[in-house]
Formats: C-alpha cells, sequence, structure tokens
C-alpha cells in the first residue's frame, strides 16, 4: 500500500475515472483518519486575482491567474505557499509549505508582501475517511490500473518553478522513478 501524508502529491492516472481530474496533479494539505483535503496545482481557471479582489477595492499591478483547486466550494479561494509568509489564519501543512484562505491575505499582498513560492486556487478537493486510500489502492469502481500514484516528500521549487502544463508529465516520470528506487531497496 503506498502511505500517503500532507505535503506529498497525489497524480491522476492516465486511466483517471473521473473525469474532473484527468491528467491532474493535487498537493494533499490536510491527510488524517478523518480524510484528506487537496489543491489542484495544474489547472488554470480564465480568472485572476485582480478579478476576486476587486470588491476589496484593491488591485495588484502584477495580476496573478487562479487555479482550479478543486470541485468542492468554489467560492472559496486558497494560496498554498511557502513556510516564510503568512497571516493570521494561515495553516502549516509540513516543515516547507504552508496555506491561507481568508481576506487578510489579500490585504497583506497588496501592500507588496509576498511569498516566494506561491499557487492561488479557488474551491479544493476532499475525500473522506478511508476513501483515498481506497481509490489509491484501486478498491472498486477504480481498478489498480486507474488509481491514484504518489509524489512522495515533492522538491517545493519543482512544484511552482515547473510550468503547470508540464506538472503532470513531470509528475508520472517522478512516480515511475520512486516506485523503482522502492524496488531496489
Amino acid at each position: 500500500m503506498i502511505k500517503v501524508a500532507a505535503g506529498d502529491i497525489i497524480v491522476a492516472p492516465p486511466n483517471m475515472p473521473d473525469p474532473r481530474f484527468n491528467k491532474s496533479v493535487l498537493f494533499l494539505t490536510h491527510y488524517n483518519t478523518r480524510g484528506a483535503y487537496a489543491l489542484c496545482l495544474n489547472r488554470q481557471t480564465d480568472y485572476t486575482l485582480n478579478e476576486i479582489v476587486k470588491p476589496l477595492g484593491l488591485e495588484f499591478v502584477n495580476d496573478q491567474p487562479l487555479y482550479w483547486g478543486g470541485p468542492v466550494s468554489l467560492s472559496t479561494v486558497w494560496m498554498l505557499h511557502d513556510k516564510d509568509w503568512s497571516v493570521s489564519n494561515t495553516m502549516q501543512i509540513n516543515e516547507h509549505w504552508n496555506i491561507t484562505s481568508h481576506e487578510e491575505m489579500f490585504h497583506q499582498l497588496s501592500k507588496g508582501v509576498w511569498p516566494k513560492r506561491f499557487r492561488i486556487m479557488i474551491g479544493h478537493a476532499t475525500w473522506d475517511a478511508g476513501q483515498l486510500d481506497a481509490e489509491i489502492e484501486g478498491e472498486e469502481p477504480w481498478g489498480h490500473r486507474s488509481s491514484w500514484l504518489a509524489v512522495k516528500h515533492p522538491d517545493p521549487n519543482w512544484i511552482t518553478d515547473l510550468e503547470p502544463e508540464q506538472l503532470w508529465s513531470s509528475s508520472c516520470s517522478i512516480c515511475s522513478q520512486q516506485a523503482v528506487d522502492s524496488w531496489m531497496v
């Protein structure tokens, strides 16, 4: 069984049965006995940050694209960012990453205080207790040929430095190498 943790990445296999996640790369923000939460890293939307902060009276010179984080709570905005940036409602994921979803983050950003590495998403993905484990293990209706792949301990720079459209193929390569490395032990 592949064990995943918060901070790992799950990768949609080529035979993904859920079309919403076709060729998606998701960053696990929470993973425990109660369930899992993740943000999709590689699906850019047609929306920008300026469009969602306009009601707050804010505007950014360097407008940022927004990504589809997942099909749940599409009216929420999440920022995955490096651990060196935070506001009062920031939650730590692991030693490299934090996550924030609060209006205060927009005001910090408007002051020019940006994280070094970040991605801003609309919505997120969730799984009930045991559901993600069952999908990873290939339990019905998934099957082993269509279960999630996993990238353990991804390099923080790789997540944000690689172009989003390259993340899926790069993730598949990393999964392959990690699987081979695990057999060599």
